[in-house]
């Protein structure tokens, strides 16, 4: 999450004029506006460290009240990685965050330590920033991110001449779920971080049942109009490593409020 924050700031900055409205705020466990996303692999042998300071920093935040928060995915397929999902409603926001963690970080170089050490056990790091596309997903409005367990992501690549043919795609894949009342994902576009125009779909699962229903969901051909190929994944939420806000988590307390430990 607050991986190459410094590069990804400059990123927003240049294209944030972009987005300039300002729509109404959105419910806490709604799918973001904007959304700031931080894929890392790790050197053999680190992931289990990495993964317990990943838990004390969480905690950390928690006590603190720190106002920056991410959801913290790790891969259950593909390659092995952390997915950190930092939501927001503004590039401006992104950028309030950013600078809230500098400042935080400056005050708690104890903290700042922690975090050196998730550094040191990271082989590979890219950030990635993406804006909700309302005209492509399905009943993204009714998803509700607090409930998720696991996120069935799909991602695809197109070229500038392909933009069109896969927006068609998109859409005859929402014609033809439509009449599925339980079929429900949000996309994102990504504006920076990527090589070429990249589209991001998430499908939220409560439990692995629902794997055969997502799959239905995100990929696959539509009759007439073949969707275009992408590479899907399963992410499983973790929110031991997670740092929400607390309207989040009041979505579903018993999974996001962590307990303090017994005496």
């Amino acid at each position: 999450m607050q991986r190459a924050w410094a590069v990804s700031l400059l990123l927003l900055i240049s294209i944030a004029s972009l987005f300039a409205q300002n729509p109404p705020t959105p419910s806490a466990g709604a799918p973001p506006r904007v959304l700031l996303l931080v894929y890392q692999q790790f050197l053999p042998g680190k992931s289990g460290g990495r993964q317990a300071i990943e838990i004390d920093i969480a905690r950390a935040f928690d006590r603190l009240e720190v106002p920056v928060t991410w959801i913290e995915l790790e891969a259950l397929t593909g390659p092995p990685e952390a997915l950190f999902f930092d939501p927001a409603n503004s590039f401006e926001e992104i950028d309030k965050a950013g600078t809230a963690l500098a400042q935080f970080y400056a005050t708690h170089p104890e903290l700042a330590q922690s975090q050196g050490q998730i550094l040191e056990a990271v082989s590979s790091s890219r950030t990635v920033t993406a804006v909700r596309r309302d005209d492509l997903g399905l009943r993204a409005n009714a998803i509700d991110l607090s409930k998720a367990r696991y996120l069935s992501v799909r991602v695809v690549h197109v070229s500038p001449a392909q933009r069109q043919d896969f927006e068609v795609a998109e859409k005859a894949a929402q014609e033809a779920q439509s009449a599925n009342p339980e079929a429900k994902w949000v996309v994102y576009e990504s504006n920076a971080g990527n090589p070429e125009i990249t589209f991001l779909m998430f499908a939220p699962m409560t439990s692995l049942k629902q794997l055969d229903q997502a799959l239905d969901q995100v990929p696959g051909p539509v009759t007439g109009t073949p969707r275009f190929a992408g590479e899907t994944n399963l992410y499983v939420v973790r929110p031991d490593m997670s740092h929400v806000s607390k309207e989040f988590a009041a979505g579903d307390p018993s999974f996001w409020v962590r307990r303090p430990p017994t005496p």
